[in-house]
């Protein structure tokens, strides 16, 4: 069989209100020559009656049961089984714009890439008309749009570092990814984290397209049930910690290491929220590891910190007892929207 352009993989759990416009988003794309892997992890609803039914209408789609293993599991089993030049991940409750993958592969082709990131929209049906679907700026205000033109890599651009995970927004060559898996850490949230550190930081080629192409779904009434809770949430400290490994195992920690504490600290502090009272002080101490390298690094800037998330690290570096770093932040955090709300 001939080989597809982009295999497109999508990891399916417990999303059967949202599948369809997914799978059809996906199956609507202006560039035809893909395939589509999807991947039913055990889910209890009718998701694998879903795409079965899909796999009978569309040669193009794969059809792939499996036993409940988790979102990493399932998204390496998709990229093991992919046949096409390049790869990408669709998370299954996003949707996508219909040049997404015409777009990613044009500029792949072009630069000969690794990597090739698109921009998104971060989708919450609970805001204000007109801010529902708003193009995504990282915390520290790592915007995609500001990306070189053309191709780069982490060197040139250590920013993509700090930059959202988001490797669902990215189509990857497949000789190249199928070398990198996603760390199995069942019941995890953001298990993408320590893949996108090794892909980044791996890549010798790597182009942005800076439109938003996926519509990245963040309703708070969404009830995905893949979202981690109770002290599963420490798997992200862990997840942290395994990106950490991965950035010096590669030869990049000098290079990336202020993005990648700023994403670090980002993609922690509302896991950290969220814990209940009695996990605090292990995810503390796990945070406490993952930025002790910091106490004595002099040359470290804090260079996409906000003021807030300078504080806080200070705190974190300075005091055994978590309360300092929580309020720190907290506090820090609602300072500065009072202010934008003064300056608005």
């Amino acid at each position: 069989m001939k080989k597809p352009k982009v295999s497109v993989v999508v990891p399916i759990y417990n999303v059967e209100h949202y599948l369809k416009e997914c799978v059809d988003s996906i199956l609507a794309q202006t560039l035809k020559d893909i395939e589509v892997i999807l991947v039913d992890d055990g889910s209890p609803d009718k998701c694998g009656e879903i795409i079965d039914e899909y796999a009978k209408n569309d040669r193009r789609i794969v059809a792939i049961h499996q036993r409940n293993s988790g979102y990493s599991t399932a998204v390496n089993r998709g990229i093991a089984v992919a046949r096409g030049e390049y790869v990408g991940i669709i998370e299954s409750d996003d949707w996508i714009e219909s040049d997404m993958y015409e777009k990613l592969y044009r500029s792949a082709q072009k630069y000969q890439t690794d990597i090739t990131k698109g921009g998104f929209f971060k989708y919450n049906s609970m805001l204000p008309s007109g801010k529902q679907d708003e193009y995504f700026v990282s915390a520290g205000n790592i915007d995609l749009r500001n990306a070189p033109s053309g191709v780069f890599n982490v060197e040139k651009w250590p920013e993509i570092i700090g930059f959202h995970a988001s490797i669902w927004s990215s189509i990857y060559r497949a000789d190249f990814v199928k070398k990198i898996k996603i760390p199995e850490t069942a019941g995890a949230s953001y298990q993408d984290f320590p893949f996108m550190m090794d892909a980044m930081t791996r890549a010798n080629k790597i182009s942005v397209v800076k439109k938003g192409l996926v519509h990245w779904r963040n309703d708070p009434i969404q009830g995905n049930s893949t979202s981690a809770r109770g002290k599963k949430l420490l798997l992200m400290a862990k997840n942290t910690k395994t990106g950490l490994e991965i950035i010096r195992k590669n030869g990049k920690y000098e290079v990336v290491k202020e993005a990648f504490y700023a994403h670090a600290l980002w993609s922690n502090i509302g896991f950290f929220y969220k814990i209940e009272r009695q996990y605090k002080a292990e995810y503390y101490r796990k945070l406490q590891e993952i930025f002790a390298d910091l106490r004595g690094d002099r040359s470290f800037q804090y260079k996409y910190f906000r003021k807030e998330d300078k504080i806080a690290i200070k705190a974190l570096l300075k005091y055994k007892s978590w309360h300092p770093f929580y309020l720190s932040h907290v506090f820090g955090g609602v300072r500065r929207k009072i202010s934008g709300l003064l300056r608005g």
